[in-house]
């Protein structure tokens, strides 16, 4: 058992990062919450709202007042206008805040809701004021001005502000009914008309209420879905452009790479043809050999993950002892981990593992692989741990350069090649890591970079230990 930063026979490679790990903790509020909010309370305008509604208001609290001022006794007129000035100020008020702080939609519905629900209430309560203090001393043509003018109010508010109906319809019943009443009782035959005509109105806008705040909030619904799809179309094609620019360079890399074994093989070939003796000629066949050899790989390498891509590969699973598979891993790269003067170590343990043999060796072979081409390393160590009661992880530890903080997220992209080998120059494919990670995908495991580990890098395969089914059956 091995766990990365406390190795039993490699003191010195490295440690673990312990408060990485509460720095890595991910966020717990997203903004779903805000969209939500965004469609419940759908006029984000409300200040522009508000400012218009709040200059009308006052200019037809000037209109009044200079139409009763000639009937209405000073005192009653001038009580009437203060109250709609302290109104009007802290409305005011409440408009200047919001523009100060900009709220979201969340504070839109939470805080500035409410204040939106005290202007309309606030206003028809002017209005209900005026309806019976003032109108009573005006003559019948000031009277039908007046009345008509404040039945305009209620429409005004439902547009202005559709989600608050039930203040929109008790001011609706508040200015109406009053005006009906005003009307029946004190007015003429003419105005007996005009009391039928605003209850109908009355009832009108009392049922629009409904209907203005649903189609108001399906419509911004409609046009925030219509933006959601926009972005994500928008990623999408990102994403098929980001993969042909990968695609095109990854053949072009191909092409050149495929090409250096080949054109290689061919003037091993020619060196053949001249050469004065047998042992130049079995120099050059054996570099022949190897230039083909190399071809192969590449080809090999290539039609694997092409196979892997296209789900053209089933697992055969079966119980395999781990410490037999990294012996067998570490004496396949144990050549060429020698000539570049790494050290492979197997930390043995008896873990079993229900999987593909074949598939599994492969995928640790290709992170050894880029460990032996990239790291520049000196040791790498393959272990097992037991990371949960029903999971088991595989490591490949090496104590080199380790991965850059720009290449630690994409280094499992297809076709994504990393920051360039200690030579300075990138090779491969960029498939192994890929591979790799599409490996765990089809074992049901996980592939991933372990970013606490410092002074080198620790890749690790998670897989479950047995299948549910597997489980049940035993």
């Amino acid at each position: 058992m091995i766990w990365p930063g406390r190795l039993t026979d490699v003191k010195s490679w490295g440690r673990t990062d312990a408060s990485a790990l509460g720095r890595a903790a991910p966020a717990l509020l997203g903004p779903g919450a805000d969209i939500d909010y965004a469609v419940s309370h759908p006029l984000r305008p409300m200040i522009r709202a508000g400012s218009v509604t709040w200059f009308n208001y006052a200019a037809g609290g000037v209109l009044v007042s200079w139409l009763a001022s000639p009937h209405v006794p000073h005192a009653l007129l001038l009580a009437w206008i203060a109250g709609a000035v302290v109104f009007l100020t802290l409305w005011g008020g409440i408009l200047i805040t919001m523009a100060v702080r900009r709220p979201s939609a969340e504070e839109s519905v939470l805080v500035w809701g409410r204040a939106a629900q005290f202007i309309i209430l606030g206003a028809h309560v002017i209005l209900f004021w005026a309806i019976w203090v003032l109108l009573p001393h005006c003559p019948q043509t000031i009277r039908i001005l007046i009345g008509t003018a404040f039945v305009a109010c209620s429409p005004v508010q439902i547009v202005c502000s559709p989600e608050n109906v039930t203040a929109n319809r008790l001011g609706i019943v508040a200015t109406s009914s009053s005006l009906v009443a005003f009307f029946l009782l004190f007015g003429e035959p003419v105005e007996w008309g005009l009391a039928g005509f605003i209850a109908m109105i009355a009832i009108s806008l009392f049922l629009f209420c409904d209907i203005a705040q649903n189609t108001t909030v399906e419509t911004v619904a409609a046009r925030q879905a219509s933006e959601d799809t926009a972005r994500k179309l928008e990623q999408a094609l990102g994403a098929v452009a980001a993969e042909r620019d990968a695609k095109t360079q990854f053949i072009a890399t191909a092409s050149h790479d495929l090409a250096q074994p080949l054109q290689a093989a061919r003037l091993f070939f020619d060196q053949m043809q001249r050469a004065p003796d047998a042992a130049h000629r079995a120099r050059a066949a054996d570099g022949v050999q190897k230039a083909f050899d190399a071809a192969d790989q590449m080809l090999s390498h290539m039609l694997s993950h092409l196979r892997l891509e296209a789900d053209a590969v089933i697992p055969h699973c079966s119980w395999l002892s781990l410490t037999p598979v990294l012996g067998r891993i570490s004496a396949q790269f144990g050549p060429a981990a020698k000539a570049a003067g790494i050290t492979i170590t197997v930390a043995r343990t008896r873990s079993r593992l229900w999987t593909d043999r074949t598939m599994l060796e492969r995928a640790l072979g290709n992170l050894v692989d880029n460990a032996i081409q990239h790291s520049g390393a000196t040791r790498i160590l393959l272990g097992v741990r037991r990371s949960g009661p029903d999971e088991i992880t595989l490591w490949v530890i090496d104590n080199g350069r380790g991965i850059p903080s720009d290449d630690g997220e994409r280094i499992f992209e297809t076709y994504y090649r990393g920051a360039p080998a200690h030579d300075g120059v990138k090779s491969g494919f960029g498939l192994g890591l890929a591979s790799v990670r599409r490996i765990a995908d089809l074992l049901e495991g996980d592939a991933r970079l372990d970013t606490r580990w410092i002074h080198g890098a620790a890749f690790a395969l998670t897989f479950p230990i047995a299948p549910k089914a597997l489980e049940v059956h035993a």
